[in-house]
């Protein structure tokens, strides 16, 4: 098969998704399945053959995200009845003086990527943005173009996210320097988009209001209202320390098993310990526990919350809610969350397949373009054909490894630019996507029009400042 006669398909594929999705109303997990099937025997393959394919990779998608991500549902559950989303969004309200609050879940999304998996981060944050979003009149279109933005900055430039991490090992460049920049640059170029474009998403965008299931009593104020206005005043509330805790320590204990592994040898004691409690599944688990400990005291409140949208006894232990009601609703909220995400990574596997994405890439590598934008335009590439940033990011390593000599760049600066270029391009064939337009309540419309754009002139800005840092001598 030729560069050509792929990108073709590609784009054909893409196409019919767009129309089994978006005008016949076929359900996303129908369409992704039928789009694969029909994509892997045009590549070649028996009807069999592309069936086994596909099974395969949802299997092995379900496997790896199937824990993390009911974990994550479990968590978001126990955020929405303890009060956390509501402590979180009254502390970004104060911190922002009720001012450019589409910031507020962006930058907790940006701290929990650097370390938690990318679709635990976004389920993690969208009862927190809801939040926001029905509080103060905001348009979901809007907020959820900064937070994927926000999440794909951190998850796929900024180690220890998993990916970045073992690119910048193989090529040999400096993590802490790599973290260092990483975060500078994604800062400034989240920032630098959000204030760029607030004016015209407002305008522009098409509404999306907040997921039902997230909002439960929460009430809007009017746009006159005051800081103190904006305050959601509820009884036991819990600070924003008890808030923040059970989101922040499954990264942090994820980030700490990610260093162990690094610096220590490999059959350390340590190493072990940290590899279990660092495990993405356990450490959300991990969580869950903390937020049951740590709001024992509003446990009444909890039930009342709880008994909105699942029966449940007032006289209920926290066990019972936190390991019984919570579980329960978690997995209505998750179902189609994992279906359709294991799907859409079978789909993703399909594509990144052939062998001639790698020609694609090593044709970028040749046409005579700055030296420090080939990293970066063979990652963007890789992510709009195979979808998954880390497969786009290893990808792009393995073919600039052999080259790093002629590109004559330092290894963080070309470790940043792959990561950069791995945000440009998220579409279909992304399993995130999938999980987007569930979990924050947009369609494939919007997620197509705002936030694929939006992340994608974040890694145009982040570039441009990479380039600048570089040629300056800073990376």
């Amino acid at each position: 098969m030729t560069p050509a006669i792929y990108m073709i398909s590609l784009v054909i594929s893409i196409a019919i998704l767009l129309l089994l999705t978006l005008k016949l109303k076929v359900n996303s997990f129908m369409a992704l399945f039928f789009t694969a099937m029909g994509l892997a025997v045009f590549f070649g393959a028996s009807p069999q053959d592309g069936l086994n394919t596909i099974t395969a990779a949802f299997g092995s998608s379900l496997g790896s995200i199937g824990l993390p991500v009911l974990f994550g549902a479990i968590l978001a559950m126990g955020v929405q009845d303890s009060g956390a989303a509501v402590a979180i969004s009254n502390f970004f309200v104060k911190l922002f003086r009720g001012k450019h609050l589409e910031l507020a879940p962006a930058l907790t999304a940006f701290i929990m990527a650097i370390s938690v998996f990318g679709d635990i981060s976004q389920l993690l944050t969208a009862p927190i943005a809801a939040t926001i979003a029905k509080r103060r009149n905001l348009n979901m279109s809007v907020v959820t173009a900064y937070v994927i933005t926000a999440v794909w900055f951190t998850h796929g430039v900024v180690p220890p996210s998993a990916a970045i991490l073992a690119v910048a090992v193989l090529l040999g460049a400096d993590v802490g320097m790599c973290i260092l920049w990483g975060l500078i640059i994604c800062l400034a170029a989240l920032l630098i988009v959000y204030f760029l474009t607030i004016g015209w998403m407002t305008r522009h965008a098409s509404y999306a209001e907040p997921k039902p299931e997230y909002t439960v009593g929460i009430e809007p104020v009017t746009d006159q209202a005051t800081v103190e206005d904006l305050i959601i005043k509820e009884a036991d509330i819990p600070n924003a320390f008890v808030a923040f805790l059970p989101l922040i320590v499954p990264a942090a204990l994820i980030a700490i098993s990610s260093v162990c592994s690094m610096v220590l040898p490999k059959d350390s004691l340590i190493v072990s310990a940290s590899g279990f409690w660092g495990d993405k599944a356990v450490a959300m688990l991990i969580g869950i526990i903390i937020l049951i400990l740590t709001n024992g005291k509003i446990k009444d409140k909890m039930l009342v919350n709880a008994s909105r949208t699942e029966a449940i006894s007032p006289k209920a232990s926290l066990l019972e809610l936190g390991m019984g009601n919570w579980v329960t609703r978690a997995i209505d909220v998750s179902a189609m969350v994992l279906v359709v995400t294991a799907m859409g990574a079978a789909f993703a596997s399909v594509l990144s397949s052939q062998p001639v994405v790698a020609e694609i890439a090593q044709v970028v590598a040749g046409s005579g373009i700055p030296m420090i934008l080939i990293p970066f335009i063979i990652a963007a590439v890789m992510r709009a054909a195979a979808g998954s940033m880390a497969t786009a990011s290893m990808a792009a390593a393995g073919i600039c490894l052999p080259i790093m000599n002629t590109l004559g760049l330092s290894p963080v600066a070309v470790t940043l630019a792959i990561g950069l270029g791995t945000v440009l391009f998220g579409h279909v064939n992304d399993s995130g996507c999938w999980m987007c337009q569930e979990v924050f309540n947009v369609d494939l419309s919007q997620y197509l029009k705002y936030v694929s754009p939006m992340a994608a002139l974040g890694g145009i800005v982040g570039m441009i400042l990479l380039m600048a840092l570089s040629f300056i001598g800073l990376i």
